[in-house]
């Protein structure tokens, strides 16, 4: 009996302890019972969080999509300044052959100098070249046959829209040396001064936007900063500066709608 007690107790099987822990796990689970039940939270988010989430993302937006769109931009800049740089090197191919004269449009290159079409668009254009520069002050400085021009030019029966190439439509660019008379010109120097004369290089009694223009390069400071190509779309489009193509230096440079402010 001695015997049976003392293994009992190695065990660990004393009774007492037993119905010790019985007890306390009855206890437990009464008090369990018992405990009032609460209301469970839900771990979605009230109408009220959303909506301020949403209006959060709706500030950030706002402050990023100029960012965003004035960056797509600046890409559209990069390539209408690689498009003046084409126009620049076909210009003087041309003016090699044609001893040294400029060509009286730009439509005029295509298809010999310059090509495919697409290169007479800039991307910026929203209109993709049929409303021409968007300069409305200087229609008569459109390379667009000059029916479709609107409103019309001054003169749309001048004989420089003779020598443009019609098979170019639209074009994004105003081309500052074309074959049409200078009004502009006319106003400053009317006919019958000796700047009118003077600048009136083949004499046949008008002067053209390219005579006005070599005229300006031979008689002011401004020289080889003249330019021959200007694109005002990134201007209208998104307040940038207007890009100017110099006909003597070949190179690039930006200006406010008055291309001496750039010099």
């Amino acid at each position: 009996m001695k015997f049976l007690l003392a293994r009992k107790r190695r065990a660990g099987t004393n009774p007492g302890t037993t119905n010790s822990r019985l007890t306390c796990v009855h206890t437990a689970r009464e008090v369990g019972m018992n405990r009032p039940v609460g209301r469970r939270r839900h771990s979605g988010f009230t109408l009220i969080e959303l909506l301020v989430v949403i209006a959060i993302i709706s500030i950030l937006a706002g402050q990023l999509l100029p960012s965003l769109s004035l960056a797509k931009e600046k890409g559209r800049q990069a390539n209408c300044i690689s498009q003046l740089k084409q126009f620049d090197l076909a210009i003087s191919l041309y003016s090699q052959d044609f001893d040294e004269e400029f060509p009286p449009w730009l439509s005029t290159l295509y298809p010999t100098y310059l090509k495919p079409a697409a290169i007479f668009i800039c991307l910026t254009d929203p209109y993709k070249g049929l409303e021409g520069s968007g300069n409305q002050m200087y229609l008569d400085a459109y390379d667009l046959p000059p029916g479709s021009i609107n409103p019309p030019p001054p003169d749309p029966a001048d004989p420089g829209y003779e020598q443009r190439n019609p098979a170019i439509t639209a074009c994004s660019y105003s081309y500052e040396f074309n074959a049409n008379s200078c009004g502009w010109f006319a106003l400053q120097y009317p006919s019958g001064t000796t700047q009118y004369a003077r600048a009136d290089r083949n004499k046949d009694g008008r002067v053209t936007w390219g005579e006005a223009n070599l005229w300006v390069a031979s008689n002011t400071p401004y020289r080889g900063y003249v330019p021959i190509v200007r694109c005002y779309w990134h201007h209208y489009q998104y307040g940038q500066k207007v890009l100017n193509l110099a006909h003597g230096y070949h190179n690039v440079y930006t200006s406010d709608m008055k291309w001496e402010s750039g010099i």
